[in-house]
């Protein structure tokens, strides 16, 4: 994954085909209405393959809001994203207990572990929404809509949390922007 300036957020799933791919586009979306500058967003897998294409069930219920994912390939995450990344969300607490241990292993292996503790980068999706995102593979695509749904309707929360320190700035207060951009999330 080539080094994208801005703070780095990067959305996790399994295989990067189907939920972390909607999340990505949504927050680009998102952050784009918001005219919010400054961030790169991104997404990967903890078992991706990468150079995957997005699902086309994934695909199918991001053209019927109006995103295109053409050119999207899936992309295996690695300790140095990991270290490297402002914002880490995966979409399950289970991601997030692997990341977690991951990210441990890479700073340990770097010998970037000291006396003090490290701030954490790593958000499960129910961290910021109250709630997990399943994994919608194999299933018919009214369960990808539902998924869809569920990213939409949370990710005016995961912009409302970056504007408080958690994800998107750790500097700004939450602005009519980020507002405004969380109603045009959550309508799509």
């Amino acid at each position: 994954m080539a080094k994208k300036s801005g703070k780095q957020i990067i959305f996790v799933c399994t295989g990067n085909t189907c939920r972390s791919p909607m999340a990505e586009m949504l927050l680009k979306a998102a952050l784009d209405i918001a005219k919010m500058k400054g961030f790169a967003v991104s997404s990967a897998g903890i078992a991706a393959q990468k150079g995957d294409v997005i699902n086309p069930k994934s695909a199918q219920v991001l053209a019927e809001h109006g995103l295109d994912a053409t050119d999207f390939s899936s992309t295996l995450l690695t300790g140095k994203m990991l270290k490297e990344a402002f914002a880490v969300i995966c979409m399950t607490e289970r991601h997030k207990d692997i990341l977690l241990d991951m990210r441990w292993q890479a700073l340990r292996k770097a010998n970037e572990i000291g006396e003090e503790e490290i701030e954490n980068n790593i958000y499960s999706f129910a961290d910021l929404t109250g709630y997990e995102v399943p994994d919608p593979y194999g299933r018919d695509i009214d369960c990808y809509r539902y998924v869809y749904a569920l990213l939409a309707s949370g990710m005016g929360s995961v912009v409302a949390a970056g504007a408080a320190s958690a994800v998107v700035s750790s500097e700004a207060p939450v602005s009519a922007q980020e507002t405004a951009a969380h109603k045009s999330i959550t309508q799509a």
